[in-house]
């Protein structure tokens, strides 16, 4: 998700779609960036993590879905 304050989401509920979801950790790149992207993988991702979240409520998710926080 481009554009979007992962900070802002932490230990919040928040939509994207019709999807509920709620934050439940950080993802940190590691060692598998290289098998996936290959040689300099990690060096290219390092400092872009992002979250990980448990899914409250399933739905479809599409591309150019928003993102909203629910309080």
């Amino acid at each position: 998700m481009e554009g979007v304050n992962l900070l802002a989401l932490k230990g919040r509920r928040f939509r994207i779609g019709a999807a509920l979801l709620e934050h439940s950790g950080e993802c940190h790149p590691c060692s598998r960036m290289e098998e996936e992207f290959g040689p300099g993988g990690y060096n290219a991702v390092r400092g872009h993590g992002g979250i990980t979240a448990r899914v409250l409520e399933g739905d479809a998710i599409r591309l150019g879905d928003a993102v909203m926080r629910v309080d």
